[in-house]
């Protein structure tokens, strides 16, 4: 009898101890006729960003320039994930996922400014809007005659969606008014098409209650604009403060249910972290390229810099990290172009470790450069400064690590509390419990689950993900029973499951797609293979270190040392004058 509690997502299974291989390998490919599609669209945006993109000049004006968003609108960039029906390009979210890292690799601002767009801003239209609401306004989305933008984030609302203050109010005539304001909305100055969140009254269960709706507002309807903020990075792109004082929205521009924009507003950024994941490997390319560039040609004591032990390591350690985001991220987005519905734990995973991996590289890549790294002449410091968003949209990464652990943990939380239960009723849970024991039977007895089709040069790595999936599930298994329904506090132990899990999906990418490099390209494909074994190496080592932090670790010693700093307001120490 099959668990009803265990997921069709990948990551999700994990939590249970079991691998479904079948969902990871064969590595996902990109339809021939797309990849060709794809190619001529990516010549020609490189012949224009060459002719006509300058990052520099970008930076210091702190905007785009009017000729360079019609440039992007002609080539067809801000209709990519728009469907060929409603006037788009059509691509799949890997071929979406593939221009937006060629974007990013030639500009953050520009990558910024075409995924508010797309990413998120019209993406709960194509997500979520009726035939009707997708003809009205996709072809004009799509040529980018409208501008959209995502409007959620309020002065007192970042990660705690469903605290937004902004209201909409129906009238007598099924319109809705709504007031209120919102901050740091990316193409808040260029836009005339907002995604935006509100609170309405809705009537459940005989009682009346606040539940989040989404909108599909117009800045014709009068929604007005603050200045652009000014801001570290990705100063090109424009980011402001929206005001909405009465604006009067139909009835038909509700997207999806009233009371349902919750669903819209995760279901969006579920999205739209894999895009910005996407960015991050692209922009890393670039840096990459930069790094070794001024790595061969900057010679110290009668040769290259890159002939250097130090310097080596930076850049292996660079191009390991490059490999391992980009196979999560196409990995990803391949399971979403088959089908699998259920994709948001593996998007943040994505997200989270894509951003770090970026900043890692940047970082590198400066000290590589040295002095010449920390001049505004050249552009590592600019690298710098635009890559430093990254950790924080979409949702930040200590958010998403606890939304990783949480998500995930539900499913086998759900199963133990029905255990219980069965306990009670013993009728009730029967295949439930049989089920619970076979999978005790399997890890116990045989090893726990197996991979069956990964390549023989990568058998230390398969046994490696092997051995340490049978770890989370009894990791989780043992912090659920152990903490129960307080585990939702425990962000010390949701940080080491996150971990884990990011970990084991690098893992799992890699291996699937160094395989079927290895099927396809046979001995040319041992480059992959070196960069596949450094991956899961220190993986591993990642996660049996978290593995024993469950039970060995100092978390009650920072928490003291936490509440010293909060409770003193500031370092309290001066070791010279007491």
């Amino acid at each position: 009898m099959a668990d009803e509690n265990v997921p069709s997502s990948f990551s999700k299974s994990l939590y249970f101890g079991h691998i479904p291989e079948r969902m990871v390998i064969p590595y996902p490919r990109l339809r021939p006729e797309e990849r060709d599609t794809l190619k001529l669209l990516l010549d020609s945006f490189r012949r224009y960003a060459n002719d006509h993109i300058d990052s520099k000049a970008i930076d210091e004006a702190a905007s785009l320039p009017p000729e360079v968003l019609k440039g992007l609108k002609d080539l067809g960039l801000f209709g990519l994930a728009i469907p060929e029906a409603h006037g788009g390009m059509g691509l799949s979210v890997t071929g979406y996922a593939r221009a937006m890292q060629e974007v990013a690799g030639v500009d953050g601002s520009i990558a910024v400014t075409l995924g508010g767009h797309q990413s998120i801003g019209c993406k709960g239209l194509i997500l979520f809007g009726t035939e009707e609401q997708k003809a009205r306004y996709m072809p004009r989305l799509a040529t980018g005659e409208l501008v959209a933008a995502f409007a959620l984030t309020e002065p007192g609302s970042g990660s705690d969606a469903a605290s937004i203050k902004t209201r909409a109010v129906q009238q007598p005539d099924g319109s809705f008014v709504i007031n209120g304001s919102k901050i740091w909305i990316t193409n808040g100055g260029i836009a005339d098409f907002f995604t935006v969140f509100a609170q309405t009254e809705i009537e459940k269960d005989g009682q009346k209650k606040d539940r989040i709706t989404a909108f599909m507002v117009e800045r014709s309807m009068g929604v007005k604009n603050g200045p652009d903020e000014p801001k570290l990075g990705i100063k090109g792109s424009s980011t402001t403060a929206l005001y909405f004082e009465d604006v009067r929205v139909p009835r038909e521009n509700v997207l999806g249910d009233v009371g349902g924009g919750f669903k819209v507003a995760m279901g969006v950024l579920n999205n739209g972290r894999l895009g910005l994941a996407a960015g991050a490997v692209g922009m890393a390319k670039q840096v990459i390229r930069l790094a070794v560039a001024h790595a061969t040609s900057r010679r110290q004591f009668g040769r290259p810099i890159s002939e250097f032990g130090l310097i080596k390591d930076k850049l292996a350690r660079m191009m390991i990290e490059t490999f391992a985001a980009e196979s999560m991220v196409y990995m990803t987005t391949g399971l979403i172009d088959h089908g699998v519905e259920d994709y948001s734990v593996e998007s943040a995973c994505c997200k989270v470790y894509g951003s770090e991996m970026l900043w890692r590289v940047v970082n590198e890549s400066l000290q590589i450069a040295a002095g010449l790294g920390y001049m505004k002449e050249y552009p590592y410091e600019r690298l710098m400064r635009d890559a430093r968003i990254n950790l924080i949209f979409e949702g930040t990464n200590e958010i998403l690590r606890c939304f990783i652990a949480l998500t995930g943990m539900q499913g086998p939380g759900d199963r133990l509390a029905q255990l219980a239960d069965f306990i009670k009723w013993p009728l009730k849970g029967y295949g439930l419990a049989i089920d619970f024991v076979v999978d005790k039977f399997k890890t116990q007895y045989y090893g726990g689950p197996r991979l069956d089709h990964v390549h023989p040069i990568l058998k230390k790595e398969a046994v490696l993900f092997e051995d340490y999936v049978p770890e989370l599930a009894k990791a989780v298994e043992k912090t659920l029973r152990k903490h129960g329904k307080e585990i939702s506090e425990m962000q010390y132990v949701q940080k080491r499951v996150a971990d884990v899990t990011i970990d084991l999906y690098m893992m799992i990418a890699c291996i699937a797609r160094t395989t079927a490099s290895m099927i396809e390209k046979g001995p040319e494909a041992e480059r992959e293979a070196r960069l596949c074994r450094a991956v899961c190496g220190r993986a591993a080592g990642r996660i049996k270190r978290n593995i024993r932090m469950f039970d060995d670790n100092d978390d009650e010693l920072l928490k003291a040392i936490a509440k010293d700093a909060t409770d003193a307001t500031q370092y309290p120490f001066d070791v010279v004058l007491g």
